[in-house]
């Protein structure tokens, strides 16, 4: 179909952007690599309007939706694929123009995957004009679909020269998924590359990356996944399972003495899966009763231990009553058995209350110092089950409630919301 095509003084240099003076993404990015809020986003907003952070409604769609028709797929590929060609063939604004329409019609995201196959098979002999076309729409395009539609190209057409641009455009979360699928193809370390990525974001661009190396045998990036890796500004349930899985948890916390960053870790990762969500949940992680044992075993013997460990374990009580153990949950999947009775271990309660006592609550932004509430402290945990089975702090606005024996629900003041209110 494009055996006829012309290569003599075939150029985009003379065209006309058809964005006219539309900001460039890219450079609006490159020039201020701390904005969220992109140029294309909608003006003006009505007060209280909930609009989508950055990467938000890819995330969401791609987790949560169901996938496109085949026909309905194939139907949107062609639409993009047609003007594709015609510009390939005959550089023209009219062709341009044509092109940049499709793109920018709906989200390009559901048809990304199917998009580059069809490329790679019946564009090969031109990955020099496709990858001009790509920069072409990567650095100069105004709109979010029509710049992941630059880097989708680079992605199948781009080369060494292409990393500098993709490392910028990576570090945004609208663009992180289809940036950091694209950068292993122009670079030699693919692991090695999205474990960078995914170390320098925190929104929906760490979900999307910390989903790709999931089967990695690095032992470096296997640790990062249990002290950092779920860790990210929309909610860990995302990933927790996908850490415990790759960073081997129940594994790590097997020895005599670990480090506290994992320990903080694990506390994270179980919590995260004993809460469930959107993703794993601790029935969905095979080695989650020996690795709830270990973890419980370090926490008898630490020190400082602060305000997330104390929730930890109480969650865990609830989760796996001490009357019952844990084969009533999985007398239908072959899990083992936990010995519950060590978390009662009146040295653990001694263990919390003495530390809770003596210092602040470190890394929990609450500002409450233990000396002057070791009371409180004292007659919320003598009001459940001894220790601490059961009992949930309350806050309201990331504070904690003083109120004795209250009841409620621990918000940690991340953010939690696929949308952010303006």
């Amino acid at each position: 179909m494009f055996d006829f095509f012309k290569s003599f003084q075939w150029s985009l240099d003379n065209l006309t952007p058809p964005w006219g003076s539309g900001v460039s993404i890219y450079i609006h990015i490159r020039d201020n690599p701390k904005a969220a809020e992109l140029p294309d986003a909608p003006r003006p907003r009505k007060p209280n309007e909930l609009t989508w952070s950055s990467g938000a409604l890819d995330g969401v769609f791609g987790h949560h939706m169901a996938s496109a028709k085949p026909e309905e797929v194939s139907c949107r590929v062609q639409k993009m694929l047609n003007p594709l060609e015609r510009l390939v063939r005959d550089a023209t604004d009219t062709n341009l123009k044509s092109l940049y329409d499709a793109v920018v019609e709906e989200s390009i995201l559901p048809i990304a995957d199917a998009f580059q196959s069809e490329l790679s098979k019946i564009l090969p002999s031109h990955k020099s004009k496709l990858a001009q076309i790509g920069r072409y729409f990567a650095t100069e395009a105004d709109r979010r679909e029509a710049t992941k539609f630059g880097i989708l190209l680079l992605g199948v057409c781009g080369n060494r020269a292409d990393a500098p641009l993709l490392e910028t455009l990576v570090l945004h979360d609208e663009f992180t998924l289809f940036a950091a699928l694209a950068l292993p193809h122009v670079t030699d370390d693919r692991e090695g590359t999205l474990w960078n990525i995914a170390q320098r974001v925190r929104g929906w661009g760490r979900i999307q990356v910390v989903e790709r190396p999931n089967e990695t045998r690095k032992q470096e990036i296997q640790a990062w996944m249990l002290r950092e890796g779920p860790r990210n500004e929309v909610m860990d349930s995302y990933l927790a399972g996908i850490c415990a899985r790759t960073g081997n948890l129940h594994l790590a916390l097997d020895r005599a003495e670990i480090d506290r960053p994992l320990l903080n870790g694990a506390a994270g990762i179980i919590r995260a899966l004993i809460q469930g969500g959107p993703a794993d949940s601790i029935d969905d992680y095979q080695h989650a009763p020996v690795a709830i044992q270990r973890y419980v075993n370090h926490v008898l013997k630490a020190e400082d231990l602060d305000l997330g460990h104390f929730l930890c374990v109480s969650e865990i009580l609830q989760f796996v009553p001490a009357d019952e153990g844990w084969e009533p949950r999985s007398s239908n999947s072959g899990v083992g058995s936990i010995p519950i009775f060590l978390l009662t271990n009146q040295l653990f309660t001694g263990n919390i209350i003495f530390h809770f006592s003596q210092q602040p609550v470190s890394g929990s932004g609450l500002g409450i110092h233990g000396s002057n509430r070791f009371p409180w402290y004292r007659s919320v945990i003598a009001d459940e089950l001894w220790p601490i089975c059961g009992y949930r702090l309350t806050s309201i606005d990331g504070k904690l409630s003083e109120k004795s024996g209250a009841r409620g629900t621990m918000y940690d003041g991340r953010k939690h919301s696929f949308a952010s209110a303006e």
